[in-house]
């Protein structure tokens, strides 16, 4: 999965960027990935063979997750290992047979626990965090407020966490102050950005 953003890129030169997520994470069985958790998201609504999740995923989410067809069915494959989904096998009626995805109990209890908790940092905001946004919307607007709200708190108790720390360990004191005032200013205005949207965020989708 790729994530591409516009903007300053991490080496400091404007333009966009992005990042490969299906390097850096598909290995690790222990780590959950969002992804999954999003095709988790499209089942809850109804179960779908792959090109429709494809499908589904690109429209909802496409603006800020990408994911290539490949990558999906690596994900739907983990998804089945790990009871998450079940899959059975639909005779077409003009066409092949194909797999279509259901999600299991155990996979909703995964999503539900994913959707309605806050992210742990800042960097999740902007992906991440709209994600579970985005399904809450959807699926759940009564539970919207909890998400937003544990997340204001959330970034309240990491910014106390970032004023008692006023530099950065580095043997240039200079440096290690302003990225800690990065880290703070970062946080502020998430917070900021959180409680000024909070009304719009908290709006249920009108379903299609």
């Amino acid at each position: 999965m790729t994530i591409a953003f516009a903007g300053p890129s991490c080496s400091g030169h404007a333009g966009r960027f992005a990042i490969n997520y299906s390097i850096m994470e598909y290995r690790r069985r222990s780590r959950g990935l969002s992804v999954e958790h999003a095709v988790l998201g499209f089942l809850v609504e109804a179960p779908a063979h792959g090109y429709e999740l494809r499908d589904r995923l690109v429209r909802g989410v496409g603006s800020f997750w990408r994911i290539a067809s490949s990558q999906l069915y690596q994900v739907l494959h983990r998804l089945e290992e790990e009871g998450w989904v079940a899959r059975a096998v639909e005779a077409g009626s003009t066409g092949p047979s194909r797999n279509v995805y259901r999600i299991t109990r155990t996979g909703e209890g995964a999503f539900w626990s994913w959707a309605t908790s806050p992210v742990r940092h800042v960097r999740q905001i902007r992906v991440e965090f709209l994600a579970k946004v985005y399904f809450l919307r959807r699926l759940a607007p009564e539970r919207l407020s909890g998400l937003v709200g544990g997340q204001i708190e959330a970034l309240r108790e990491l910014r106390k966490h970032l004023v008692a720390r006023p530099r950065l360990e580095t043997d240039d004191v200079g440096l290690g102050e302003l990225a800690a005032s990065y880290r703070r200013s970062q946080v502020e205005g998430t917070i900021r950005w959180l409680v000024e949207n909070e009304p719009k965020l908290l709006e249920g989708k009108e379903r299609e």
